[in-house]
């Protein structure tokens, strides 16, 4: 079945485009959706990295002394905007970000988190571990200063581009190519035809990634015509149309009051909307006559399931301006709302985002045959030795930077058990350690001169280090993952997780892929058997040393 496609003209406009789009986003977009795949899973990976997290949660926490203790550890600024994340089981402790006044009298921003039963206060500032925020920063490119996540912004735009680009010249034989995919022939064509279909697989996941990813990444630049022109350079006025309880006026000088508890108000919103519970609150003027407590509610299945209920304290009445229930909201906040949630996968529970990795593994791949394509169709007489020679090295250096992420994941996770956690700085040692082994086995595969080494190798070392993950988290926490499977299921999937990628991964370079001595070889016995008829016997074999994939 063929459709109707473009023009010769607009085809060959638009497949140069999708093209330039694709391979000038290629390495930065493998790193978004890499980090982003493993940043799904950064609030369970909690209880593996911290082993002070595991602990299992023994009645009801008393809010009121936990922030007792973090107001003598800081001096809160409670006229301020405090927000305050509940425990749950992927993360007992209570967090809090606040304001406080410093000596000199500046505001400075604090986070802390509070640990049940000692209620000790630990300063998130100078976290023991950040493995799962370095992962999610990294998503956004947040390493790099003050343009890293505009730069992922665009990325994702430029994505967006060459997504429906891709799909426009493949339209008018779209349904034929998905259902004729073969493992079969010359490897340029197994790279487009896995790169079509898996593309159309992938298409609504990854077009809502492009949108959500853009619209988070350039989110201030979208903004800022408005603040210029609409709200007079005030930006304040813009985002209390979205999270309108901020624009709510409260007296500083109110007195202190002894107003209705934390816990019976949680309790009591919990009760109003069965199924749902207080993911975290909002608070100002905590303490005070006209404290303000806005709860942000769930229930984790829907997308559009969250809601925010704002009170006074003193009463515990829903005040209808500025509460949007689960099943009644405005159009603002109902659209941010679901945006965050398609983004980060918080709708459907786990099995959501078990599907949101496979995608975003099969996004990666694509990307990987796209560099192939662009790499094998500059292959020919058409282009000078200095020009093939120049693409060969640009696709070198892109698998590198790709390939090498694989291996460096692992390391870091072994980084964070190897590294004492009374060290002081160890989370800036963790990331420098993840960091530099990145860019250390990147440049060792620029080196390699076959992509088949570069496939190869960067798989047996990844794989060998995935299996020392669990290794490293049982000898040094004595939690080894048959031991944890019903008391923290959190930290024994992580670990067969990573024991499974290490066999998998190990599994895959030997069986599917071959070094180039290994091709020479097979090569030479083909070449002995081949015929006239049969040029395919002398084609496929070098072809495979190209690329690194053996074909049974």
């Amino acid at each position: 079945m063929k459709l109707k496609g473009l023009g010769n003209r607009a085809y060959n406009v638009l497949f140069h485009t999708h093209t330039v789009a694709g391979i000038v986003i290629s390495f930065a977009l493998f790193v978004i959706f890499y980090a982003g795949a493993f940043a799904l899973f950064r609030h369970e990976i909690y209880q593996w990295e911290n082993p002070n997290a595991r602990v299992q949660q023994r009645g009801e926490l008393n809010y009121e002394k936990a922030l007792e203790e973090v107001d003598k550890a800081y001096g809160l600024d409670w006229h301020a905007v405090t927000n305050i994340i509940f425990p749950e089981d992927k993360n007992p402790f209570l967090l809090v970000y606040g304001e406080f006044h410093d000596t000199d009298s500046t505001t400075e921003r604090m986070a802390a988190y509070v640990e049940p039963g000692t209620y000790r206060v630990q300063d998130i500032k100078k976290p023991p571990t950040t493995l799962g925020e370095t992962i999610y920063h990294l998503h956004y490119f947040r390493q790099i200063p003050v343009i890293g996540l505009y730069l992922s912004g665009l990325v994702a735009l430029f994505f967006l581009f060459a997504s429906v680009t891709g799909i426009l010249i493949h339209w008018k034989n779209l349904l034929t190519k998905f259902y004729a995919f073969l493992v079969e022939g010359k490897w340029k064509q197994i790279w487009t035809n896995a790169h079509t279909v898996l593309g159309v697989i992938g298409l609504p996941f990854q077009m809502m990634y492009a949108i959500t990813g853009a619209f988070f990444g350039l989110l201030t630049l979208i903004l800022l015509p408005s603040v210029l022109f609409l709200f007079e350079g005030d930006s304040s006025k813009v985002f209390n149309i979205i999270r309108p309880e901020n624009g709510v006026e409260l007296n500083h000088d109110a007195k202190p009051a002894k107003n209705i508890t934390l816990s019976v108000l949680k309790k009591q919103i919990e009760q109003a909307y069965p199924g749902y519970h207080a993911s975290r609150a909002v608070v100002r003027n905590y303490g005070l006559e006209d404290a303000l407590i806005t709860w942000k509610i769930e229930d984790g299945k829907g997308v559009t399931s969250r809601g925010s209920i704002a009170m006074y304290m003193s009463d515990g009445v829903p005040i209808d301006e500025i509460s949007f229930s689960p099943t009644q909201k405005n159009y603002n906040f109902g659209v941010i709302e679901m945006i965050s949630k398609l983004h980060f996968g918080e709708f459907g529970g786990f099995p959501v985002k078990v599907v949101y990795f496979i995608l975003s593994m099969i996004t990666c791949f694509m990307i990987l045959s796209g560099v192939l394509i662009w790499r094998t169709a500059r292959d020919n007489d058409k282009y000078t030795q200095k020009q093939r020679a120049f693409h060969h090295r640009v696709t070198k250096v892109y698998l590198a930077i790709c390939l090498s992420l694989f291996p460096a994941m692992a390391v870091i996770f072994i980084a964070n058990k190897l590294v004492p956690m009374d060290l002081e700085g160890r989370t800036s040692l963790v990331n420098a350690v993840f960091f530099s082994s990145w860019l250390i086995l990147l440049v060792i595969g620029c080196f390699w001169n076959s992509y088949a080494k570069q496939n190869r190798n960067y798989l047996v070392i990844g794989g060998i280090l995935s299996l020392l993950v669990p290794l490293a988290n049982g000898v040094m926490t004595g939690d080894w993952f048959w031991a944890t499977l019903q008391r923290f299921p959190n930290v024994a999937s992580v670990d067969i997780s990573w024991l499974l990628t290490g066999l998998i991964a190990l599994m895959v370079s030997f069986r599917f892929l071959k070094l180039p001595g290994e091709h020479m070889a097979n090569m030479t016995e083909n070449v002995k058997q081949a015929t006239i008829k049969e040029p395919e016997a002398i084609v496929e074999p070098v072809m495979a040393m190209d690329t690194g994939f053996k074909k049974d």
